[in-house]
């Protein structure tokens, strides 16, 4: 690849963010060209060819194994004065989301920054036609001109589902951006179309032959003492396929090692006319291997053909791989004559990896598998070792499955899966977990445990089924020696499975109980294994859904210092405090904990954490009054999976649920309460699940007028502070308010949000007026204190208008925002509004009326004539004024306002 100051260069800055994030999770040595060696011939007519067939938005370069298909496109990206970026792929990028790192990282050399948006869509697992779709944005949205990029080695990734996201995006690239794919056979793409529409280039096999002239050419700096007679004649034989030209000129240099050799000069002429016309016909693998062995290496250093068959288990060894497989410290020179020698070795730069043609590789690999297969297992080991430790773990299992080391294989896997899950790459977990055969998964308890754990992150029906099986396996365990069973370790970590299973189905106190145990058993030994380490968070999850969260409590903080002892759980535990505190009565503290917590689980990757923010920050903004903010979020979550935390979809569904009805909209919300219901039948069916579910079902059977359906919601209720209320909130239903109190003496309020709910409800149901101001002026204090604001304005117009007619008591920040909530489909009533706008001059009045609008802010104050700064004065005052935090939240307002016919005021628009 050219370098920076070159035409044609890429744009490798790495200080852009994108890139900076990629290049962390994708080698360098994949983004650049290796060079190509200095025998290789100029083939000016294949320059131009490929040059002409850039043209067309999408080029392949298909030909078989060694017909110099990467050569040429190297050559080409040596010569081009087009802005290009390259990338070669290998086994890894299988998986979808690494192929489309790869891509993403490749791209920002000539695109900065078209990364940012689809990277971090690939890393919180949205669907990779999400991430697609914003990168084809980010690259129409660009007006370049014509720019290239190259992907290398497609053959070794193109099966579903990696070619269904290539067709997306070749399919819809932008006019400046032309792709170019090299592959061993015909990608699966709508070739016929696009070349029926004149949208392909292409070079094949038939072009890249070498003519007599070029093979001739070649030889002759291969094999400069070769006659010239045999220099035509094995160009002939050749018939254009580069591998056999520079396996012939090998050849040939390898006889003249041995030419005092009679015998050996006899048996050379014997092959000299069997070998050619075996690469020609490729008759098998075995004619290569015999040729690669009896023809090239043969002659060569022991040493040189000793390192080479240690590295040729990998396809890109790096040099201090090369030492440990070879078990030498000069192995890295070795390579390096190698590749002086010609003998098929590519240093990839800047990495200093070296990379074997894959045709000679399989020919070493083949045979050392048939003469020694537990040294091609030792060596896959050794690779296995050496990736492990350094923090390549996919890497590592792909040798460790190629060694059998399977059961090693699956302990590695569940050491990793959390991390390769919240990557975004789940099909690597699945493949390898089809790759491990099920006598080995299943063998043991420990086994089992490892294969369970994996699953729980990709897998989860499987995942509950394995850990079922678990008892019966844990019970032929070989006793321990206290006659317990199976030892400690074991049991624990079987115990936070089941907790695990709990938690999923919706028993979050019994999940909780059972992760307790499982830590109890392990002892202070808990933070060195990643199974256990997650009973903490299971515990932390049963506080915040029980709506107990509280910073200050003794629960809360012994288990924040805890869980501190391990740096992924603790960062973990912040999506669980914001959920808590947003689900106990403290949305401001979740919105705090949302926002500090976003960037580090954006930079971490970690799904399930991005999941409890998303849950959190949707019910805290709810509460809050800002449904413009709200409504999309939840939205969101409840057409999410959420696996493996179904209960965030619940309740993103049920928070959904009562949107609507505060909207008066029953339809919506019983569609949206009919998602809710089929998640707790099918998924969250346990006690706490069901709990959620028939606290929302009472209010919409209220809804509906149907108290009798109410009150067999409220039997369902786990939980004896909502039961208490669900149960008051009927009999308000059914004209008997004076039950409600002796209803409610026995409901123990457990955050914030409890005991504005319940004054509310005494509130409403007291004997006297002076009673009911009592409750109300306390449940407006707390409310206020903690911004809860929903839960005032759920609580019916009739609790509002009492709140109006105290305002003077009332906090007015805090009584602006709960004047534009909506209650019971009633966003604002007249005197509401009359308030809100009385202090608004006819100017801010016009302003507001604006602010729906499309206009910018400068376009607005064209619009008024005044400056940009006088409207943003009168920006902040209405801000201020309207309890708002933002252009969104006053326009929503305004839209209330126009809707109830408030006098227009004088105006100076121009149209």
């Amino acid at each position: 690849m050219k370098s920076a100051h070159e035409p044609g260069a890429p744009d490798l800055d790495a200080s852009t963010p994108g890139r900076r994030d990629l290049l962390s999770t994708v080698s360098q040595a994949k983004l650049r060209p290796a060079v190509n060696p200095g025998y290789l011939v100029p083939r000016p007519r294949l320059v131009g060819l490929l040059d002409d067939a850039v043209q067309a938005p999408l080029t392949l370069v298909v030909a078989p194994a060694g017909s110099g298909k990467t050569s040429l496109v190297r050559d080409w990206a040596a010569r081009t004065t087009l802005p290009h970026a390259w990338l070669s792929v290998d086994e890894p990028d299988r998986d979808p989301a690494q192929l489309w790192r790869g891509i993403l990282a490749a791209l920002e050399g000539i695109a900065p920054g078209c990364s940012d948006t689809a990277s971090r869509a690939i890393r919180q697992q949205r669907p990779l036609a999400d991430a697609l779709a914003v990168l084809l944005d980010d690259l129409e949205a660009r007006a370049y001109d014509p720019r290239v990029l190259v992907v290398d080695n497609l053959e070794l990734v193109d099966d579903e589902p990696v070619a269904a996201s290539l067709r997306t995006f070749v399919q819809h690239l932008p006019r400046w951006l032309h792709v170019v794919l090299v592959s061993r056979r015909v990608p699966q793409l709508p070739v016929d179309r696009l070349r029926a529409r004149g949208l392909l280039g292409e070079v094949r096999f038939t072009e890249l032959r070498f003519s007599d002239e070029e093979a001739s050419a070649m030889l002759s700096r291969l094999a400069p003492t070769m006659p010239a007679d045999q220099v035509d004649e094995t160009s002939r034989q050749a018939e254009g396929w580069a591998a056999s030209i520079q396996l012939a000129a090998l050849a040939a240099r390898a006889a003249e090692a041995r030419a005092d050799d009679d015998r050996a000069a006899e048996d050379r002429a014997a092959e000299d006319r069997v070998a050619p016309d075996a690469l020609r016909h490729d008759d098998g693998a075995r004619y290569l291997e015999d040729y690669v062995w009896h023809e090239v290496l043969r002659g060569e250093a022991s040493d040189v053909v000793e390192v080479l068959t240690d590295t040729a288990v990998i396809d890109r060894v790096a040099p201090h791989l090369a030492q440990v497989l070879a078990d030498r410290d000069d192995a890295p020179d070795l390579l390096a004559r190698a590749e002086e020698r010609g003998l098929f070795v590519a240093r990839i730069e800047p990495a200093g990896s070296y990379e074997l043609h894959g045709l000679v590789r399989g020919a070493l690999v083949a045979r050392l598998r048939r003469q020694s297969p537990e040294r091609v297992a030792r060596l896959h080991r050794l690779a296995a070792r050496w990736y492990e430790e350094d923090g390549q773990p996919v890497n590592a299992l792909e040798h460790l499955l190629l060694a059998r080391e399977h059961r090693e294989a699956l302990r590695l896997l569940a050491s990793c899966v959390a991390a390769l899950h919240e990557s975004g790459r789940g099909s690597t977990v699945l493949r390898m977990l089809a790759a491990i055969p099920e006598d080995v998964a299943l063998a043991d308890p420990a086994a089992m445990t490892d294969l369970a754990w994996c699953r729980l992150y990709v897998d989860r029906a499987n995942f509950v089924q394995t850990v079922d099986g678990l008892d019966a396996r844990a019970h032929d365990a070989v006793p321990d020696v206290a006659g317990g069973g199976i030892e400690a370790p074991a049991r624990a970590r079987i115990e936070v499975l089941h907790a695990v299973v709990a938690a999923i189905r919706g028993d979050w106190a019994g999940g909780a109980g059972l992760a307790r145990s499982g830590l109890a058993t392990t002892g202070d030994s808990w933070p060195l294994d990643p199974v256990v380490r997650y009973g903490w968070n299971l515990v932390a999850r049963e506080v915040a859904l029980a709506e107990r969260w509280d910073d200050a409590s003794a629960e809360v903080r012994k288990l924040a210092l805890t869980i501190a002892a391990a740096p992924e759980r603790r960062l973990a535990l912040e999506g669980t405090r914001a959920l808590g505190a947003a689900l106990g009565g403290h949305p401001v503290d979740a919105l705090r904990l949302v926002a500090g917590t976003r960037k580090a689980s954006d930079q971490a990757g970690m799904t399930m954490l991005r999941t409890e923010l998303l849950t959190a920050e949707g019910i805290a903004d709810r509460e809050i009054g800002d449904r413009a903010a709200a409504l999309p979020l939840l939205a969101r979550l409840a057409d999410a999976d959420c696996d493996p935390l179904p209960h965030c979809r619940l309740l993103a569904c049920l928070e959904l649920t009562r949107t609507h009805l505060d909207q008066g909209d029953l339809d919506a919300a019983g569609r949206a309460f009919a998602r809710a219901t089929e998640i707790v039948d099918t998924d969250v069916t346990g006690p706490g699940g069901r709990s959620l579910l028939a606290r929302t079902g009472c209010l919409v059977a209220l809804a509906r007028g149907g108290t009798d359906e109410a009150r067999r919601w409220v039997a369902q209720i786990d939980d004896p502070f909502w039961s208490a209320v669900k149960g008051a909130l009927v009999l308000v239903a059914e004209g008997e308010p004076g039950a409600v109190g002796d209803l409610l003496e026995d409901a123990e309020p457990r955050n914030p949000r409890h005991r504005v709910v319940r004054d509310l409800l005494l509130g409403r149901t007291a004997a006297g007026p002076a009673e009911a101001e009592e409750h109300l002026l306390r449940a407006v204090e707390l409310a206020s204190a903690h911004g809860l604001v929903q839960t005032v304005a759920s609580a019916g117009p009739e609790v509002v208008e009492a709140i109006e007619r105290l305002a003077w008591r009332v906090p007015p920040a805090w009584l602006a925002r709960l004047r534009r909530v909506p209650v019971n489909g009633a966003a604002l009533s007249n005197a509401a509004v009359r308030e809100l706008t009385r202090s608004l001059t006819d100017r801010q009045l016009g302003i507001l009326r604006m602010l729906p609008s499309r206009l910018t802010l400068r376009e607005i104050a064209d619009e008024l004539y005044i400056s940009v700064n006088t409207l943003k004065f009168h920006l902040k005052t209405i801000y201020r004024e309207l309890g708002c935090g933002s252009r969104a939240e006053a326009a929503e307002l305004a839209r209330t306002l126009i809707s109830r016919g408030r006098g227009h005021p004088s105006s100076t628009l121009r149209r």
